[in-house]
């Protein structure tokens, strides 16, 4: 279908026509009669035969010879065709594709198409044509589903859509096709954003904005390069992209509405759905306060690391310092322990917090309070009006004291002579630390590191830590002085003398606990001592808090029932023991015969045996003893027999 007047054409399609549907007649075509007569040079494929020009003769139209053949008795006709190449319409090649901005809320990509708004331009100026719209290739070909209402389509496919346009020779039925494309470009991304809230003390309801501000974020990460943002105080103004603002801008009311255009450079697509308002708010502010918030521990730590030490603060007490003579009634103060929580006001910490590490750094949050109304009568939230200072927590450690709940102060047994002075050392130096020890009674007694006391009692002890400006002091410590003596003891035998068994009875008295020992024995809780061997002993009594020890010789009074002056060394004299301490005592030895043989005193070596420096015989002798009797202080006397063997 050029414009040379030469086409293919399938000649078979008048097969039937000539035979009429004869199956039994064979159809040959031929360009000469010639040529058909003789049966030579037919046309080789009559299904694509383009016409062509012979013996000088235009190739349009052009006559063809038909030979018809009986395949059953070989008789032919002959017959002619002529073919003819009518011209196709000659639309304009290159139609310009169609592009709309997707301007569906959803932005779904689909938009309704004029089709024939370049018809004009399509046509080509060329009369006795019309033009119809497909969505397919094989449609326009066949010329069947055309779009029925080209004047308002909506595409179906996104973003692009080949449009194909049958031009058609209303009079011949010949067409040419071309084709287009629509196009839906996507609007232009524009994020939403937050009010711009300028906040001002004292305001009067006007501030200068910087609507550049806003450009970043309404942008979202989109390439700058490929956008124009601009903005305006009206909707007309910003769609039509006229008197856009400068920046900084000042309001003109509170508060403003502007409207924000984003324009794709590119595409040309301005999206205006976005606005934000601009507000002007009462400020707030926050002072951080010049010192540390700082308290003393609540416990004695003793692990050296001050870094997790931790009481419970009352962050309320910190509202003055922070608003910082801003009236309270007009203003909020909270308190976070983070920037981030702070800014979103978000997890703010109770009142009564106890911190997690030592030093804390927290956040106070001052939010203004006071209520405005803007131009329109409306309540502003003032709130979003606020200001942040950084508080410091800090907790001061105690003191640690290590000092006795008990001490033992000796004194003497009228409790009235310190016997070994008692120094209370807390180990503290006096330089870091101050001291006050306390009475019972509350009067101070001393202020230095240690205290002597002087007498017992119940003390308390203070200590403060002089190098802190809070003076953090130690839990009270209280103790108790008790006075302890030397004992007064008091010893006797308490059985008779001469008896079979002997008993010591000792008594220890005074202000301490005593414990008793016999000639340096074990020492024991009990002064009695049973089955004492005749003679002098020593009884101890001993403070058990070590304030000192008393002795007692007693005497327990016997006399050995036999010696055996032999000279070995052993029982070679004969005396009554345990009278060695009375003087006046007098012992007289007779001779069975009641003759006086010696008198010997119970402090001397004894009788040895002899008489007159003769040595007597084995017997049995006799002996008087005259004493004081120490339980009842009189006069006794004991008379007996011992017996000597040689």
């Amino acid at each position: 279908m050029l414009a040379d007047s030469f086409t293919a054409f399938d000649l078979t399609v008048k097969n039937t026509e000539i035979t009429l549907g004869d199956g039994s007649l064979e159809v040959v075509y031929y360009t000469s009669l010639l040529d058909a007569e003789s049966a030579n040079n037919a046309i080789l494929d009559p299904t694509s035969y383009t016409n062509q020009a012979i013996d000088g003769a235009a190739p349009n139209p052009q006559t063809l010879h038909v030979r018809v053949t009986d395949l059953d008795t070989g008789c032919y006709d002959l017959t002619t065709l002529t073919i003819r190449v009518l011209p196709n319409p000659t639309p304009s090649p290159d139609p310009v594709d169609l592009e709309l901005c997707d301007e569906t809320s959803s932005g779904d990509g689909l938009e309704v198409f004029d089709l024939t708004i370049d018809e004009v331009f399509i046509l080509n100026g060329e009369l006795g044509v019309s033009a119809s719209y497909y969505q397919t290739l094989e449609d326009a070909e066949a010329g069947e589903n055309a779009i029925a209402t080209p004047q308002a389509y909506t595409n179906i496919e996104t973003p692009a859509q080949l449009i194909y346009v049958r031009v058609t020779n209303d009079l011949t039925g010949c067409y040419t096709l071309v084709d287009f494309n629509i196009i839906v470009h996507p609007l232009p991304q524009a994020n939403v954003v937050s009010d711009l809230i300028a906040c001002e003390l004292d305001t009067d309801d006007v501030f200068d904005f910087d609507l550049e501000s806003q450009t970043d974020l309404i942008l979202g990460g989109q390439d700058p390069s490929l956008f124009e943002v601009t903005y305006h105080t009206s909707l007309l103004d910003a769609e039509t992209g006229l008197n856009f603002l400068g920046s900084p801008y000042t309001n003109i009311s509170d508060p403003e509405v502007i409207f924000v255009s984003v324009v794709n450079t590119d595409t040309g697509c301005r999206n205006t759905q976005l606005q934000f308002n601009l507000e002007v708010h009462e400020a707030a502010q926050a002072f951080a306060p010049l010192e540390f918030y700082v308290l003393c521990d609540d416990n004695v730590e003793t692990d050296g690391d001050p870094s997790n030490d931790s009481v419970e603060f009352d962050l309320s007490v910190q509202d003055a310092f922070v608003l910082d003579g801003q009236d309270p009634l007009n203003y909020t103060v909270s308190y976070y322990a983070s920037q981030s929580d702070a800014d979103q006001g978000i997890n703010a910490l109770p009142m009564l917090y106890q911190n997690t590490v030592n030093p804390q750094v927290i956040i106070a949050r001052v939010d203004n309070d006071i209520e405005v109304l803007d131009d329109t009568g409306a309540l502003v939230d003032s709130s979003i009006c606020y200001a942040t200072a950084l508080l410091t927590l800090n907790v001061d450690p105690l003191p640690i004291v290590l000092i006795d709940m008990d001490y033992i102060l000796c004194v003497d047994t009228n409790g009235t002579e310190v016997l070994s002075p008692l120094e209370i050392e807390t180990g503290l130096s006096s330089e870091d630390y101050t001291f006050i020890w306390s009475d019972a009674t509350g009067v101070v007694v001393g202020t230095g590191s240690s205290y002597a006391p002087s007498q017992g009692g119940t003390y308390s002890l203070e200590v403060f830590d002089a190098t802190l400006q809070t003076q953090c002091a130690a839990p009270v410590e209280v103790f108790t002085v008790i006075e302890s003596t030397p004992p007064i003891l008091t010893a006797q035998v308490t059985t008779a003398a001469f008896a079979s068994t002997h008993v010591i009875e000792a008594l220890a008295t005074g202000q301490g606990v005593y414990e008793y020992s016999l000639d340096q024995g074990p020492w024991g809780d009990s002064g009695v001592f049973v089955d004492v061997t005749p003679g002098e002993h020593v009884v101890t009594a001993r403070d058990l808090n070590g304030c000192g020890e008393t002795q007692v010789v007693v005497y327990v009074i016997d006399y050995p029932l036999y010696f055996t002056p032999n000279g070995d060394g052993y029982n070679d004299t004969w005396n009554i023991v345990g009278v060695a301490n009375q003087n006046n005592a007098k012992i007289l030895i007779f001779d069975r015969f009641g003759k006086l043989l010696k008198q010997i005193s119970p402090s001397g070596e004894g009788w040895d045996g002899t008489y007159n420096g003769a040595q007597l015989p084995s017997s049995d002798y006799w002996f008087t003893l005259d004493y004081t009797d120490p339980i009842t202080g009189g006069f006794a006397q004991q008379k007996s027999h011992f017996t000597l063997k040689r």
